[in-house]
């Protein structure tokens, strides 16, 4: 049974305002995106890849068993724990440096946004499934935009909750963009509206509708059928395996 909203939400979108800088947090964040994009992309090539992607699949096991109970201390100590092996895969003591000292600055603004922000401990495990099938992608623009993705997940959610209004945070405009890198995974049309586009599921769907004269299921078999036609003339993969 999915758990209850986790503990701390905000009564007023100021909660952040105990960090001092946002700006400088997002930057830090999105160089944490690119240690972890570039690892992603270096995952594609591993020689022991089925290796690391299996020891992914229990890790989010067990987030899946700490979402069910609530546990957000022993989900949080997982997910850090599953983002350090994807870049301790590339075996660069460089980059594991980089990354840990950047990890250390973002560690407390991590942990506020996913008490604060975040509905359930369910729904961003449902993240983490998706990013870990986007790693596991032969596709390295899969496993690099995903990951990106992914780590800008909480800064949305936080301008969604102050009703701030920019380009990216058009509900098309972000499940699209979801939709392109996650073509190959279930995507519920209900899950995507709640916790990509921040708007109800029959708001995103007249969305679509208006903007681009399809459902979001109906874009979203567009994007699978262009991806199958572009596979059947440059991959060797049998039609079955393309399908």
């Amino acid at each position: 049974m999915e758990s209850a909203a986790m503990p701390g939400r905000p009564a007023t979108a100021s909660a952040s305002s105990s960090f001092d800088d946002l700006g400088a947090l997002h930057e830090l964040c999105r160089l944490r995106s690119t240690l972890e994009g570039f690892a992603a992309v270096r995952l594609c090539q591993h020689p022991r890849r089925q290796e690391v992607l299996d020891d992914f699949s229990r890790r989010l096991e067990s987030m899946h068993a700490w979402a069910r109970q609530g546990r957000l201390l022993e989900f949080r100590q997982e997910d850090g724990e599953l983002h350090r092996r994807l870049v301790a895969s590339c075996d660069s003591e460089a980059l594991m440096h980089c990354w840990e000292h950047v990890n250390a600055r973002l560690e407390a603004w991590i942990q506020h946004v996913q008490e604060v922000y975040w509905p359930s401990l369910m729904t961003l495990y449902r993240e983490h499934e998706f990013l870990i099938q986007a790693w596991a992608s032969d596709e390295p623009w899969v496993a690099e935009a995903a990951t990106h993705q992914h780590l800008e997940a909480g800064w949305f959610r936080v301008a969604a909750a102050r009703g701030e209004s920019s380009p990216v945070m058009d509900p098309v405009e972000r499940a699209t963009s979801f939709l392109c890198t996650h073509y190959a995974s279930a995507v519920e049309v209900g899950w995507l509206a709640q916790n990509v586009s921040f708007v109800s599921a029959s708001h995103l769907t007249r969305c679509f509708r208006q903007k681009l004269g399809v459902s979001p299921y109906a874009f979203l078999r567009q994007v699978r059928m262009e991806r199958a036609a572009q596979l059947l003339k440059t991959s060797a993969d049998a039609v079955a395996v393309i399908a």
